[in-house]
């Protein structure tokens, strides 16, 4: 085997195991309530900015 083989092997294994390390990161339990703040803080703008208009 000559050296571009063995570096392209290696940097395929470390670009997978980043992959995992992300999928692991997003399905953490730690941050499903972080993840469910920011997907509601969307819900959440959307009123107050219909509470404002209404108030107007």
């Amino acid at each position: 085997m000559d050296f571009i083989a063995i570096f392209q092997s290696i940097w395929t294994f470390v670009v997978m195991l980043a992959f995992f390390g992300v999928i692991a990161w997003a399905y953490d339990k730690k941050r499903k309530s972080t993840f469910n703040d920011a997907a509601n803080s969307l819900i959440d703008d959307d009123d107050s900015i219909l509470r404002s208009k209404n108030n107007v």
